[in-house]
Formats: structure tokens, C-alpha cells, sequence
């Protein structure tokens, strides 16, 4: 015969065990909200960019949102390196930032003819 004490150890250990499922189940609902912002600089970029041709790979702002959990990432497949704030990304490299703070960030980019970027962050 069952007592009560290990009636309510076994509601216990099975409150538990649903517990935790529903803690992993929300996890990888979490983490599966995450959006990667991902550009990618072909190859010969650079030379391109040296002879003064105009080249988009990255706009002028990009706006990343925390509410999102978005990420930066910037993949060099061009043969040369590149420079985004004070990280320089080797050829076959890339690049992954994700903000924790708003505001706007004002970065080198050597992938722009001003040599700028701006990342704009929102709490939206």
C-alpha cells in the first residue's frame, strides 16, 4: 500500500520532470527567436572598391533590434581583408556582433567609400 508520503514524493518528482521539459521546450523557443543580419563580401570586393567602382554589400545603417535578439554577422569571402570597427576580418572569416545596449554605433568600415558604418540598435 502507498503511503501518503510517497504519493506526494511522486507528484513531486513528476511536477519536477514536466518542469523541466517545459523550461528546455522554452529555451530553444527562445534561442530560436534569434535573427543573424548576415552580409557577405564576394570575392574581389576590395579590388573593386580600390579602382572606385560603388559596390552595396553593406548599406550605410543597418538597424538591429534587441527585442529580436538580432546579430551582426559579416562574412569575408573576398580575397583580401577587411575592417569593420576594430576587428579586421581575414579572408574566408567572419564577423559576429550582437548588441546588448541601444544607441547608435559609428564604426570604420573599409567597405564603404566614407569608410563608415552605423549600427542603430532599438529596444523594439
Amino acid at each position: 500500500m502507498w503511503s501518503v508520503h510517497r504519493v506526494a514524493l511522486l507528484i513531486l518528482a513528476l511536477v519536477a520532470v514536466g518542469g523541466a521539459g517545459v523550461g528546455i521546450w522554452y529555451e530553444n523557443q527562445q534561442r530560436s527567436a534569434e535573427r543573424h543580419l548576415v552580409f557577405t563580401v564576394p570575392p574581389g570586393s576590395v579590388a573593386r572598391l580600390a579602382a572606385g567602382e560603388q559596390l552595396e554589400i553593406l548599406p550605410q545603417t543597418i538597424e538591429l533590434s534587441l527585442r529580436g535578439k538580432d546579430t551582426l554577422v559579416i562574412r569575408n569571402d573576398d580575397v583580401q581583408p577587411i575592417q569593420v570597427g576594430p576587428f579586421k576580418i581575414d579572408p574566408g572569416q567572419q564577423f559576429e556582433q550582437r548588441y546588448y545596449n541601444p544607441g547608435t554605433y559609428e564604426l570604420i568600415c573599409t567597405l564603404h567609400q566614407s569608410q563608415r558604418l552605423r549600427i542603430v540598435v532599438s529596444r523594439e
